[in-house]
């Protein structure tokens, strides 16, 4: 595909990409936040990108004006963008692709990413994706999931997560798995579930479960302790609400309750929009929320 630029094509081991993208298939932006985490724990090298020009509108998706210095401004647009990872501790490289959900061309857009991966060798695609569900963040992380072919189900299986029986209207990563799987490569697709009350700030916990799952599914080169400091951070600061919060405490204990009670399968790849209201308690979700980005605006830049 033309709309991929290459900057440099390393010589790579029967890499394996992992793809995660901002937008409807990135609850709390824990898909991108993983993704991006490997890339700087890696210190991955960019290899490529794609010209953002077919596949937005540009009027909803708007570019941005960044001022670096005086008198200087650049635009910033959609970016899909491709960074490479030589493992020197295992037989395997990767390649981490980190973007926006497109707008336009999807068969195109997956068709590219397709061709890049046969251009280098890429022989297995891993999507990361997150949703949002009515469960409590006491509890470990829900992650379900779907792979082919069968010794990839199995093995995912194997690590606790859920295969997913979700039918309905998808995102850019089920499309891309799709295609992946028509072309006969090998396909993991991983989804956590973050709650609802905590859906607008990025949410290290879902991400570090998903990077532990990961790790152990295709062996990840990655010292994950800096993501245990921030899920430890970020546990405390919710903890703070709800000891002063004794209504929004109550909310959580009665998802607690629910899911002691019932073992539901997580509402994947559902929009907000077409998820069930929340019971009670959506001022003090609003308040939660404003409290958690005050704390990381007050904390400096995040990870």
């Amino acid at each position: 595909m033309d709309s991929i630029r290459t900057y440099v094509s390393p010589q790579l081991r029967e890499p394996i990409l992992i793809a995660a993208f901002a937008g409807w298939n990135d609850a709390s932006e824990a898909a991108t936040f993983a993704a991006r985490f490997l890339v700087d724990q890696w210190g991955a090298r960019k290899m490529a990108d794609i010209d953002p020009e077919e596949f937005y509108v540009f009027t909803e998706t708007r570019p941005q004006v960044r001022v670096p210095g005086r008198f200087q401004r650049y635009i910033q647009w959609p970016a899909n963008e491709f960074f490479y990872h030589v493992n020197q501790q295992g037989e395997r490289d990767f390649v981490v692709l980190v973007g926006v959900e497109p707008q336009l061309r999807w068969r195109t857009f997956t068709e590219g990413v397709i061709g890049f991966c046969r251009q280098h060798g890429i022989t297995m695609v891993v999507t990361l994706g997150a949703l949002v569900a009515d469960i409590p963040h006491t509890g470990p992380v829900r992650l379900s999931g779907t792979a082919s072919p069968s010794w990839l189900a199995r093995r995912l299986r194997a690590l606790g997560v859920t295969p997913t029986r979700y039918a309905g209207p998808t995102g850019i990563v089920g499309v891309l798995n799709a295609a992946a799987a028509r072309r006969r490569l090998a396909v993991a697709g991983l989804w956590g579930s973050t709650p609802e009350y905590l859906s607008a700030s990025p949410n290290p916990k879902v991400a570090l479960a998903m990077l532990e799952t990961l790790s152990a599914l295709i062996d990840l080169d990655v010292n994950l302790a800096d993501l245990r400091e921030l899920e430890a951070q970020f546990d405390r600061e919710v903890d703070e609400v709800l000891a002063s919060n004794p209504e929004l405490e109550a909310y959580v204990r009665q998802l607690e309750e629910e899911e002691a009670q019932e073992e539901a399968p997580p509402e994947e790849e559902r929009p907000r929009s077409e998820q069930e209201p929340l019971p009670s308690g959506e001022d003090l979700i609003r308040e939660l929320e404003e409290y958690l980005r005050r704390r990381r605006s007050q904390s400096g830049p995040e990870a």
